[in-house]
């Protein structure tokens, strides 16, 4: 059982059926059961949903947000750094040995180099995510892996600038597929 947390990249939002968000086309060609916890306008590293994925039972986690930090709640660095931080702590309390995958923001075209109001681009939250994964995976959570999202789906692939079209969506699938099965099977997931 795969928890998939997330905004609304991994709903599946711009992928023209549900079957086509990534999250479900990885579960088919990987045999995973998928719970898609993807939240379109939200999914901004909320603490009630990281103890709701502490308490439900899973033998895989993915966790991918950062782009609604960026304007909908604009964060800091310090703020966003923290929140990660305290939402791996409560997840990882309910599973303490249970892989994690945590894939940091996609490309993102109005945000990549534009500060929100509190002077935050989404290249520089893309970086406090991965930083913390990083520091997390130093300290010895070994089961914790990072995929730096900033290059999975291509410009051409995002036609609303933000969320990926069937071939983005597809893309995603491919690179971020054989690094879940491998997770949950135990192997090396780093990407």
């Amino acid at each position: 059982r795969w928890l998939c947390y997330g905004d609304s990249i991994a709903e599946g939002w711009c992928a023209s059926e549900p079957a086509g968000a990534w999250p479900h086309i990885v579960s088919r060609r990987h045999d995973l059961d998928v719970v898609n916890l993807g939240y379109a306008g939200s999914a901004r590293g909320e603490l009630p949903s990281a103890e709701e994925l502490a308490a439900l039972p899973a033998d895989l986690i993915s966790v991918a947000h950062g782009t609604n930090c960026w304007t909908r709640t604009p964060v800091s660095a310090d703020l966003f750094g923290a929140g990660l931080r305290a939402f791996l702590d409560l997840v990882r309390a309910g599973h303490p040995e249970t892989p994690i995958v945590a894939i940091s923001p996609i490309l993102r075209l109005d945000a990549e180099d534009t500060p929100n109001v509190l002077g935050m681009s989404l290249a520089d939250l893309r970086t406090v995510f991965e930083n913390v994964v990083e520091e997390r995976r130093e300290k010895g959570d070994e089961h914790l892996r990072l995929v730096p999202g900033r290059d999975l789906v291509p410009e051409e692939h995002l036609p609303d600038g933000i969320h990926p079209d069937d071939a983005g969506h597809r893309r995603m699938a491919e690179v971020l597929g054989p690094l879940l099965g491998e997770a949950v099977r135990g192997g090396d997931a780093d990407a």
